[in-house]
């Protein structure tokens, strides 16, 4: 035999060896394996899932957590109302809402049918949104007040994707997304913020869907 084929040979016997042992260490304790993804930051699929086989999701209700140091920042001031409960609870209600909306409409455009319900052939979809940080909200203030800014913040955004009878995990998602870059200074505002975190919790959810329509692992 060929000195040089004997070669490419042994390299491919190997590789076929050492292939899996290698994927298997890189599992994740609930056994997804990463997956490369040209959008996401990481994402995560179980080897034997077949997640192209499910055409209709639910979506549960959107957790919404701020980053611990989120209420410590800049704005804090004599003049400057602090955000407090209520303002709070308004922000995590609408970036609730906006990525559910989001994920609703992501999947509907790729074909799948959105139920309410557990069943045969239907994928559980767990969303969250992590550390949340909003640049400049609008603040109650004695003082008319302006804030500028080139990103209205940032947060790290989370999706399960889980057999909804056996409750077995099939995907996960995790990205840290920064909500629109801005090109100059702009004025800030709950309007603009919403705006900016809209888009990028749509993107989100448009390059989710489309990885777990793929739902296969690739190379």
């Amino acid at each position: 035999m060929n000195p040089k084929a004997l070669m490419v040979l042994s390299l491919v016997v190997l590789a076929a060896f050492a292939g899996p042992s290698q994927a298997a260490g890189l599992a994740t304790p609930d056994g997804l394996v990463p997956v490369h993804s040209r959008y996401l930051d990481e994402l995560y699929l179980r080897p034997d899932a077949a997640l192209a086989g499910y055409r209709r999701v639910m979506i549960d209700p959107v957790r919404v957590a701020f980053h611990r140091d989120w209420l410590k920042y800049k704005y804090a001031s004599e003049v400057t109302r602090p955000i407090g409960e209520d303002g709070m609870k308004r922000i995590a209600e609408t970036t609730a809402a906006d990525a559910r909306a989001g994920l609703a409409e992501a999947f509907r455009a790729r074909g799948y049918e959105i139920v309410t319900a557990s069943g045969p052939g239907v994928l559980r979809l767990s969303p969250s949104v992590a550390d949340l940080y909003v640049n400049a909200p609008d603040r109650l203030s004695s003082f008319r007040m302006k804030a500028f800014t080139r990103e209205a913040g940032e947060a790290v955004l989370l999706l399960d994707a889980r057999d909804s009878v056996s409750g077995a995990l099939l995907g996960r998602v995790v990205h840290r997304g920064t909500a629109q870059q801005m090109g100059r200074l702009t004025r800030a505002s709950d309007v603009s913020n919403r705006f900016w975190f809209e888009a990028l919790l749509r993107r989100w959810a448009v390059h989710s869907a489309a990885e777990f329509q793929a739902g296969s692992i690739r190379p």
